[in-house]
């Protein structure tokens, strides 16, 4: 690294990097937060090579923001992951808490050309997080695709 703390792209967040005199260790927050980061980028790469996958974002549901994504994103894809957050939110208002049929797992939606699979990762801290998979229709199986996400989804936070 050179002496400088740095991080890959991250899609929202601010991050103050500083010179680190030569020698010096890390402290254990930046290690902490440099294996988050690696551990999500790997995740990531790994929905990546599910069949048809254009892009894939780890989300905020309460803000719908962008925590990390990979893949091509097109132009409309950050309203696309924001618009899921909007439904899992709206979705999880009408089951309430304690409601039969359990907690919200995933949202699936199918369009004439694409396939949005969202698998709902972690609901303990504020909203939660959504693991949004953008797929190609013509490329992807929605079964298979929805299977292989949600197999994938617990190692995105482990």
């Amino acid at each position: 690294m050179g002496g400088i703390a740095s991080f890959e792209s991250i899609d929202c967040g601010i991050f103050l990097l500083r010179r680190r005199p030569e020698g010096r260790q890390r402290t254990g927050r930046l290690r902490r937060v440099e294996g988050i980061v690696s551990s999500l980028t790997e995740s990531l790469r790994q929905v990546m090579a599910v069949e048809g996958v254009r892009a894939a974002a780890v989300i905020g549901i309460a803000t719908g923001m962008v925590v990390r994504s990979a893949g091509e994103q097109g132009t409309d894809f950050a309203a696309a992951a924001a618009s899921m957050a909007d439904e899992a939110r709206t979705v999880r208002a009408v089951l309430g808490p304690g409601r039969p049929g359990g907690s919200l797992d995933e949202i699936s939606l199918v369009t004439e050309g694409r396939l949005h699979v969202s698998k709902v990762l972690d609901s303990r801290l504020g909203e939660g997080l959504l693991l949004f998979v953008d797929l190609d229709r013509t490329r992807a199986n929605i079964a298979l695709a929805s299977l292989r996400v949600g197999q994938l989804a617990p190692a995105v936070l482990a």
